[in-house]
């Protein structure tokens, strides 16, 4: 993928921002190579870059940049023809580079710049003992003999331990400069590790500490880390790998990052932003629960106050908030609504929390979706052969409102012989309670009931939620297979002695 995007940040990150004095920069080049050609100027934010300006060289190869609203301090990076580039850092009033198109790196020379001569140093010693350790893990590759391979092993944690020097030396010796924070973010928190009483390590003490110690060498209060790439990589990980994909703990520890930001609004953002869509697009089930947490907690206001969701436009902010109020009572682990609806017959009302059976699997479905009709008899010879005789139960769910879908929902259970439970919102039961709903609620259903598919959010069909014994949701968009499965899983968990 082409490194440079080029394009503008989406919406959610486009509003203007008041410029600082430390941001008048002028930033000066001269590339063999690139004369009178174009030469771009790209900024980072993220671990992303974005182009942000353009200059044409001269016929020396001389390019400045310096417009008047500035630069943020971060790593930019200059593309000329090719697409190639070299990344630099941008911190100081001026910066001056000399390179080649030939060879970006290679020809490296800082003319002014404390920065970027750590920087160019810092990669060019980074380069060196990779390019080093390549060679020994090929040669290590070779040998079969773990004895023979002792020296070359030897000298790879030789190497690995001057690159932590270098690093803890720069750190040291330049505390204040911008190199030394990426330096520092990239360096692993030296810790001991918590052991058991046979003086093994005890990996799950060993696992919390690394996560209570992850963020240690980042400043969450400089604001400038969000145009360093190592920032958003960091954040990844945390959120993607460190963090265990539990709704519920995500959730805590989203909240506890949030807490650990200093004032600056872009890094609240960022980070309220970045794990809000993770989530909201997210194909796991049961991630929606984080997408409903974070919009109710930073997005959606309470009565009487302000969204802290200040980037959005109040007609973005209202969709969002309608998505989460959908979904938040159909989230794993939310109670779910008691289903109380007719079967055929217009006068057996039958509920769902009343049925006998632990597990019950909610399938609601439209005797005029073609998709239903194919999947619907697939799934009753599973239930037939699998969920039924593990005492599971399925509520089927239709749509019937009018004669046609009450004749044909009718005739699809007989051929198809669909001996669960079928229920329906019919014809009579419809009209009656749209002229007065008062003749059903409360003594025969629910408003949540008769409005099943605003309460059970069903935009499309089919639709599958599997409940438990208390009649909370446990899974969601389960084929037979999963659900049998989960059931399985849950009852021996259930089953299993408590600590």
């Amino acid at each position: 993928m082409n490194p440079v995007q080029a394009c503008c940040l989406p919406l959610l990150f486009s509003f203007a921002t008041t410029l600082s004095a430390q941001e008048q920069r002028r930033l000066e080049f001269r590339l063999t190579g690139a004369e009178n050609d174009t030469v771009y100027l790209a900024n980072y934010y993220g671990n992303r870059l974005f182009y942000t300006d353009t200059a044409m060289a001269n016929a020396k190869g001389e390019v400045v940049f310096a417009r008047e609203k500035g630069y943020k301090a971060g790593v930019y990076a200059v593309v000329v023809d090719g697409p190639k580039y070299f990344e630099f850092i941008v911190n100081e009033p001026t910066v001056r580079l000399e390179t080649k198109t030939s060879d970006l790196m290679g020809a490296m020379v800082v003319q002014k710049s404390d920065e970027n001569t750590l920087f160019f140093d810092y990669i060019r010693f980074l380069n060196a003992r990779k390019k080093e350790g390549d060679s020994l893990r090929t040669v290590m590759d070779r040998i079969t003999d773990p004895i023979a391979k002792g020296p070359a092993k030897a000298r790879l944690e030789q190497l690995d331990g001057e690159v932590k020097k270098y690093q803890a030396d720069l750190v040291t010796a330049h505390p204040q400069s911008l190199v030394t924070i990426i330096v520092r973010m990239s360096m692993p928190v030296e810790l001991e590790k918590p052991r058991l009483a046979n003086g093994k390590v005890d990996s799950v003490a060993a696992y919390y500490q690394y996560r209570a110690h992850f963020w240690d060498h980042v400043d969450l209060s400089d604001e400038r880390i969000l145009n360093m790439p190592v920032f958003q990589n960091k954040f990844e990980e945390y959120i993607g790998t460190v963090v265990p994909q539990i709704p519920d703990t995500i959730n805590a520890l989203a909240d506890d990052l949030v807490g650990k930001l200093g004032p600056s609004k872009e890094l609240f953002r960022f980070v309220v932003h970045g794990i809000t869509y993770k989530y909201e697009t997210s194909d796991i089930m049961g991630m929606d629960a984080v997408f409903v947490h974070m919009a109710q907690t930073y997005y959606c206001p309470k009565a009487g106050a302000e969204s802290k969701a200040f980037w959005m436009s109040a007609e973005k902010l209202d969709k969002l908030c309608e998505r989460a109020r959908k979904n938040a009572p159909i989230i794993i682990g939310a109670r779910a609504q008691e289903i109380i609806l007719t079967d055929t017959t217009e006068t057996n009302w039958i509920s769902s929390h009343k049925l006998p059976n632990d597990y019950l699997l909610v399938v609601f479905w439209d005797p005029h979706c073609g998709h239903c009709k194919k999947e619907l008899p697939a799934i009753y010879s599973a239930y037939r052969d699998t969920l039924r005789p593990m005492g599971i139960e399925v509520m089927a769910v239709a749509k019937a409102t009018d004669s046609t879908l009450f004749k044909d929902w009718k005739a699809f259970i007989r051929e198809n012989h669909l001996d669960w439970v079928n229920v329906g919102l019919t014809p009579a039961v419809y009209a009656e309670a749209k002229a007065d709903p008062l003749k059903y609620i409360p003594k025969l259903t629910t408003l949540q009931s008769l409005n099943y598919a605003d309460t059970w959010d069903v935009y499309a069909t089919p639709k599958f939620f599997l409940l438990g014994p208390d009649r909370k949701i446990v899974g969601k968009q389960l084929n037979p297979k999963q659900v049998a499965d989960l059931v399985e899983r849950l009852r021996e968990r259930s089953a299993a002695p408590k600590p």
